[in-house]
């Protein structure tokens, strides 16, 4: 470490959400489908990744953004109850006065306006190999923003502040793919099961458990994580694209009353459908997807490359297959975000010594590791490559680097 506490650390990568549960006691639960509860130890190690100034300036510059919304019992509460000027300005005074009365102030994509979120969310990626989404949900009273539902996702909820109660029943539909916004839950009917997350903890939800989540005390504010698997449907859609291609395919079908030959066009579409399945790949389609994911947004890096001791975070989503730099000088490609790039040896070295790592890390725990590949001017203009790509970000000094 560089002299701060490692309570003072962003959680960067998965193994920081779970632990002190391991990757590998998680990845059984997500087998399973199992629910998942991490008790925290230190309850306040999730509150650098949305600190009450995050929350103030979402507000401030997106409080009137499509993807911000203010709900209550599965209710969008309408704008003009907050707003003037046609919904162009927040009436302060107006908004004040609901968030007392038990909304929640619910941010979907907040990955995209909060560095360390879209970090972290770019780290699990990295782990999991499946899409994420971050949606935060901020209440300032008891209550919570909606009704019992499933999602056609699993969900990992991260408490940041405050408390929250959640409540489960038996679901009602295996791996859902569409979204169920209200589920009829009798008031009789208890709980299969109750869950109190405190400050810092996590809880695992599998896709298509109905749930309900309210706040338990006066001030709530928790993130969810939608890890968003491919199913056998988007594979049954990525063969609909290669059976558009086909000639066969695309022809009109004969209608059996005036079509004597519609017999023989329908063996010889079923032939074409069953090579088209038989051909198909699962880890070739998994792969294709991978190579397509672009890197997290991030604000483009100005100014001087990074000090010693400043930290290196990857932007890339996926582990991107990268080519051996053993032997040669020239830049080899590199297909990342559906685009082929050229990359010096140095880059590609560094790219895989961080995909390695997998963790935040200094200039100088890179330089250390490397040390034996290239000197330090080689590094400098690796470093400068990777951050032009917008595939490498700095913090400075921020106390997530070595441990």
């Amino acid at each position: 470490m560089n002299g701060r506490s490692s309570e003072t650390r962003t959680l960067a990568t998965l193994g920081d959400v779970l632990a002190p549960v391991s990757f590998s006691e998680f990845l059984d639960a997500f087998r399973a489908r199992r629910r998942l509860h991490i008790s925290a130890s230190d309850p306040t190690r999730a509150e650098t990744l949305l600190s009450w100034q995050d929350i103030d300036t979402l507000l401030s510059l997106h409080g009137l953004s499509e993807n911000v919304g203010v709900w209550r019992d599965g209710v969008l509460v309408p704008r003009q109850f907050y707003t003037s000027d046609g919904g162009k300005r927040i009436r302060v005074h107006a908004f004040h006065d609901l968030v007392s009365q038990g909304v929640s102030i619910v941010v979907e994509k907040v990955e995209r306006s909060i560095p360390q979120i879209s970090q972290l969310a770019a780290a699990i990626e990295r782990k999991m190999g499946i899409q994420t989404q971050v949606n935060a949900y901020v209440s300032f009273s008891k209550g919570g923003a909606f009704k019992p539902h499933w999602d056609p996702h699993d969900v990992l909820a991260v408490q940041v502040r405050g408390r929250k109660r959640w409540r489960f029943w038996q679901s009602a539909v295996p791996h859902p793919i569409e979204m169920c916004d209200i589920i009829p839950i009798e008031a009789s009917a208890a709980p299969d099961q109750e869950i109190e997350l405190a400050p810092g903890d996590v809880l695992f939800i599998p896709r298509g458990e109905i749930h309900v989540a309210a706040a338990s005390a006066e001030c709530s504010v928790h993130l969810t994580v939608d890890l968003r698997s491919e199913t056998g449907i988007d594979l049954l859609d990525h063969i609909q694209k290669k059976a558009r291609q086909d000639p066969l395919l695309r022809m009109n079908l004969p209608q059996p009353a005036v079509d004597e030959q519609s017999d023989a066009h329908e063996a010889a579409v079923k032939r074409r459908l069953h090579q088209l399945i038989d051909d198909a790949s699962m880890s070739q389609f998994l792969q294709l997807s991978d190579l397509s994911r672009s890197p997290a947004v991030q604000t483009a890096v100005s100014g001087s490359l990074p000090e010693m001791d400043d930290v290196l975070r990857l932007t890339l989503r996926r582990r991107v297959p990268l080519p051996n730099t053993a032997s040669g000088l020239e830049p080899q490609s590199v297909m990342i975000g559906g685009e082929v790039r050229r990359l010096s040896l140095p880059a590609i070295a560094v790219l895989r010594w961080l995909f390695a790592q997998d963790h935040p890390t200094t200039l100088r725990a890179l330089c250390a590791g490397l040390a034996s590949y290239h000197g330090h001017d080689s590094f400098e203009a690796a470093l400068g490559e990777l951050l032009r790509f917008g595939f490498l970000v700095v913090n400075r000094d921020d106390g997530c680097g070595e441990e």
